[in-house]
């Protein structure tokens, strides 16, 4: 995957992924459909910051909810795939303490003991149902 920005003419800037053939064949919709949420979330930022009105919040904050979701599946399926990164080095990783990281270590919640539906969704595309 390749990640580029390029200035505009009229002052803005373009950002394009570029995935290869095999990343897209492995991927299908779902890169379009999590730079869709990613997207929205990006101008509701915009919005925000410049003071410009929304008639509604709600598709925001749903869809601001299912990428927090499949991101999580990617952190933990990340972690399953580190079991022997060091307590400080995954702390390092989660912006969490050390101890934080040992404690839910040790009582099998980070990553969770069994993958989460939206671990094993990173894992193989299959949307959980409660998507």
């Amino acid at each position: 995957m390749e990640q580029t920005a390029t200035a505009t003419g009229d002052g803005g800037t373009e950002i394009t992924l570029r995935l290869t053939a095999q990343e897209t064949e492995m991927l299908g919709d779902d890169a379009t459909h999590m730079a869709c949420l990613l997207g929205r979330a990006i101008w509701a930022i915009a919005d925000i910051r410049s003071g410009t009105e929304r008639e509604a919040w709600w598709p925001v904050a749903k869809d601001a909810s299912a990428l927090i979701h499949e991101l999580g599946g990617v952190r933990d399926m990340a972690l399953r795939e580190s079991p022997n990164a060091s307590h400080a080095e995954v702390a390092c990783w989660l912006g969490e303490s050390r101890s934080t990281v040992a404690s839910r270590r040790q009582k099998g919640t980070l990553p969770p003991a069994e993958p989460t539906p939206w671990e094993t969704w990173a894992r193989t595309g299959n949307w959980p149902d409660q998507r």
